[in-house]
């Protein structure tokens, strides 16, 4: 039982030459388990994939990205793996390997202890600001999970979004794009609303897969506040929190309703372990 593997070796130190570590050059995956058996795995094996394609990165094989998964967290019934793919060290600069020629990766999988704190934000949901730092448009990095998290860590150092825990994140055009640590659908009526991504943004696991499963009650388009404020119901999600509902944003508030229970059910019937409190 191993907590940490790079490249397959039990060690816990990156070299400084890792590009992931010189220049955000990677992209990661944070992956719930249960009993060494990865949720909604998949998925997540299919966005490094377009990461690593989208950045120049060579793909692993999928079986040796399970194997490591499944060493780390090893006899622990919940756990929570993050898989890094970085680009290695190669000459100084930014270019490290000739025109077209896809960069050498390093593996690492690390695992966490589940937060069981989770459960009680799908219960009673959260209260959140709207952040004051804005999402630069980027249609290269959109979608995919890279190492460069800045827009994260500068908006979590809010005083009022690192009081709540999470905040609502909007881009240069004032558009509602997700929150800082999760997806955000809005519900209206029956119907499932959440932000096109196609400028910034992450495409989330929790996301696609009820996009997936609600298809003909989804709709992605761009959230301006307005129909955020009009909203009937508003839930966040991500692969380890799963869903939560929001009560408040800002000074708006909202129900617990119907659908969002309706949708945290559907997930709990995915894996108990994404599913909110009996």
């Amino acid at each position: 039982m191993h907590d940490c593997l790079i490249d397959g070796e039990i060690v816990s130190q990156l070299p400084v030459s890792d590009r992931a570590f010189l220049y955000g050059h990677g992209v990661f995956e944070t992956i719930a388990c249960e009993s060494a058996s990865p949720i909604f795995w998949q998925q997540h094996f299919s966005r490094l994939r377009e990461g690593c394609t989208r950045l120049g990165l060579e793909m692993p094989s999928e079986t040796v990205l399970l194997r490591e998964l499944q060493t780390v967290c090893a006899g622990k019934q919940f756990s929570v793996v993050r898989i890094t793919l970085s680009a290695q060290g190669g000459t100084r600069g930014y270019s490290a390997h000739p025109a077209g020629a896809a960069s050498p990766v390093r593996r690492t999988v690390i695992c966490h202890p589940w937060p069981m704190e989770v459960e009680l934000l799908r219960l009673k949901g959260i209260e959140l600001p709207i952040a004051d730092y804005r999402l630069p448009h980027n249609r290269k990095l959109a979608a995919i999970k890279h190492c460069n998290r800045l827009d994260q860590v500068i908006t979590a150092s809010e005083p009022a979004v690192r009081e709540a825990g999470e905040g609502i994140m909007l881009d240069q055009e004032d558009y509602v794009i997700s929150s800082v640590s999760a997806n955000i659908f809005l519900v209206s009526g029956d119907q499932l609303i959440t932000p096109r991504m196609d400028r910034c943004g992450i495409h989330g696991v929790t996301r696609s897969v009820i996009l997936q499963a609600f298809a003909h009650r989804c709709e992605k388009r761009r959230v301006t506040l307005d129909l955020l404020r009009e909203a009937d119901e508003v839930f966040l999600c991500n692969s380890v929190r799963g869903i939560w509902p929001v009560t408040r944003i800002g000074n708006w508030n909202f129900e617990i309703g119907q659908v969002t229970r309706e949708v945290q059910d559907w997930l709990g019937s995915q894996s108990r372990l994404l599913a909110k409190p009996a």
